[in-house]
């Protein structure tokens, strides 16, 4: 018999797992003597690809890297979400930290207990060997790179991700809210729309691997 196929959840995680922002608008203003240049970019996503000096810019992401990451704060019901999306998914980590912030960022994702298979550190976040069928980032550049292997594709909303409006990216508020949508839709490999929905406690049990 074979074994059935399991769908690929691409996971980002900062500003979607964890909430780096506040942090790297921290160090940029602590370092540049300077508030942070709302007006002129949206995320520290914008940073490897501003005007500023690259100086700065290599400090405030070693000092990210190095110091911020063991720090940073878990939004709000992602650890319960990957939970159960696990029970059903392979969840693989996908993010554009620099590789050697691979241990800081295998330690957070331990330290918060957070239920993965796999981890890539890359920019080209769909040249990796994964079929990935779903998707969530906060990026929109990467939005648009899963969008054209075929995923299912999530938005985490951020002030920076707005002008993202296409009817095939799910915008979610949060982790609770893609629990919701994920449940409601009652998802499968056919996309299939349902129209049940459940309290939690009894969503837990149905995804729940019998003893």
């Amino acid at each position: 018999m074979k074994p059935v196929r399991r769908s690929c959840f691409a996971v980002d995680i900062d500003n979607v797992l964890g909430r780096a922002e506040p942090e790297v608008q921290r160090l940029f203003e602590e370092l540049s003597g300077s508030p942070w240049p709302v007006g002129r970019y949206g995320s520290a996503g914008g940073l490897d690809s501003s005007e500023f000096e690259r100086s700065l810019i290599e400090e405030i992401f070693s000092r990210f890297h190095e110091e911020s990451i063991p720090q940073l704060p878990l939004f709000p019901g992602a650890k319960y979400a990957l939970e159960v999306i696990h029970r059903t998914c392979r969840i693989i980590i996908v993010t554009a930290r620099r590789p050697y912030s691979r241990p800081q960022t295998l330690k957070w994702l331990t330290a918060h207990r957070l239920p993965f298979d796999a981890l890539y550190h890359t920019e080209e976040k769909t040249e990796i060997p994964e079929s990935i069928t779903l998707a969530i980032d906060d990026h929109p550049e990467h939005l648009h790179s899963y969008q054209t292997v075929g995923a299912r594709v999530f938005v985490m909303d951020q002030p920076w991700n707005r002008q993202v409006v296409d009817s095939d990216v799910i915008r979610v508020s949060g982790w609770d809210a893609l629990l919701h949508w994920w449940h409601s839709r009652q998802l499968s490999s056919s996309w299939k729309i349902g129209q049940e929905s459940l309290a939690p406690e009894q969503l837990w049990k149905r995804f729940a691997v019998p003893a």
